[in-house]
């Protein structure tokens, strides 16, 4: 980021608490994270409307009152492409609609991620982390991404979708094949797009021809369902079921991954929530909001804004920096500290306004889950070795994390 013009609630001291970076190993003073976090806090303090030349130009804020205001005005600034470095990644179905459009697709998937829906999945989704854990536990150590983080979302989705259980196996070799490739913003739209809609499209051909409950299946539910009248085409129901892996997957597995990485970093906090397991729901929030696992998303302004002395102009693009948002001091105290029962958190690691994340009830639930089962089948959670943070230019969590486990 450039400083040039653009052409056109805790009572407790925080020293209790374990500061960003504090823990060593993949993220230690020198890292990428580190790094990251100081620009955050040098753009809120000194340039909170910032331009960069890159990826054709774009703006970024960073202030939590700025970016949390943005998210809620899609008049002002709408959405399209997601990525400000993927500006080709394609439309995708809620997240690049706006009013009136957007309502009426959220109006049919909400149901499929109620609170009711979720009590169905949980069973089911605990039975995942358990059988994830199991080996991990039993051999005292692995990698948690390979064998915890990565399947456990794929799985989960696998079962929101009524997918057979072994086609989570197929969704994690190809996630696997993007990490591969680095998140290049060259390749991966096209890529999903390909690849997720080749087996999303499998599916609802299925569906097509024997369709499921749609009370409780949401493929089902989108091809019996009509917006504005209409039935959705095909090419629209595999957009939906694209985005939501797309979404789902990667973002819950980074998330779980930071989580698995502070957990095993901090005793203190491991300590107290296997002592209050009640606190993990609102810990889980802490997390988010430290963690923050898809950094930023895109806007597109559709008039001039005045905005801290800057004019970002219609037809810009602007990035809404969740992550910066997140340690903003103005609305967090002690901003890098993790407060295990903060409250309130207005974090903004799932967005705001009308596209607050469709998904975040169901990552809510994984994290909550994994770390009920991971605390209580173990008495300590420690690093077995440096952790790899994932390359790529739009998440933050690892691609590679061994730990080490030891039960009571």
């Amino acid at each position: 980021m450039t400083e040039s013009d653009a052409p056109g609630s805790s009572t407790r001291s925080p020293d209790w608490f374990p500061e960003e970076d504090r823990g060593g190993g993949a993220r230690g003073s020198g890292s990428r994270s580190a790094q990251r976090l100081a620009e955050y806090q040098r753009l809120r303090e000194q340039c909170p409307v910032a331009w960069a030349d890159d990826h054709g130009g774009f703006w970024t804020l960073t202030r939590h009152a700025d970016v949390k205001e943005a998210a809620r005005q899609p008049g002002t600034f709408a959405s399209g492409a997601p990525f400000i470095m993927m500006p080709n990644f394609g439309d995708q179905i809620p997240i690049s609609l706006n009013p009136p459009e957007h309502a009426a697709y959220r109006r049919l998937l909400n149901p499929y991620f109620s609170r009711e829906a979720m009590d169905r999945l949980e069973p089911t989704i605990r039975g995942f982390v358990v059988e994830a854990l199991e080996p991990l536990v039993s051999a005292g150590e692995g990698d948690v991404v390979s064998g915890f983080c990565q399947p456990l979302p794929a799985r989960a989705l696998a079962a929101l979708l009524n997918l057979p259980d072994a086609a989570y196996i197929e969704l994690i070799e190809q996630i696997a094949g993007f990490e591969r490739m680095g998140w290049d913003p060259g390749k991966v739209g096209a890529v999903i797009a390909e690849v997720f809609g080749n087996h999303i499209g499998r599916v609802v051909a299925e569906r097509r021809a024997r369709p499921l409950d749609p009370g409780t299946d949401l493929l089902s539910g989108v091809m019996a369902a009509e917006v504005n009248g209409q039935p959705l085409s095909d090419d629209i129901v595999i957009q939906i079921g694209v985005q939501l892996i797309a979404a789902g997957h990667a973002t819950t597995a980074d998330a779980l991954s930071g989580v698995m990485y502070r957990l095993a970093t901090n005793p203190d906090i491991q300590m107290e929530l296997r002592r209050y397991p009640e606190k993990i729901p609102t810990a889980v929030e802490e997390f988010l909001r430290i963690e923050t696992p898809l950094p930023e998303i895109a806007r597109d302004a559709t008039q001039d804004v005045e905005l801290h002395g800057r004019t970002i102009r219609a037809g810009d693009r602007v990035a809404l920096n969740y992550g910066a948002a997140n340690r903003d001091p103005e609305a967090f105290e002690h901003p890098s500290a993790c407060i295990i029962d903060r409250t309130p958190n207005d974090h903004l690691a799932f967005g705001s306004g009308i596209h607050k994340c469709l998904g975040a009830p169901l990552a809510r639930l994984e994290l909550r889950l994994a770390l009920e089962e991971v605390l209580s089948r173990t008495s300590e959670i420690s690093l077995a070795g440096p952790g790899v943070q994932t390359t790529g230019l739009i998440l933050t969590g690892f691609t590679s994390l061994p730990l080490r486990f030891k039960t009571p």
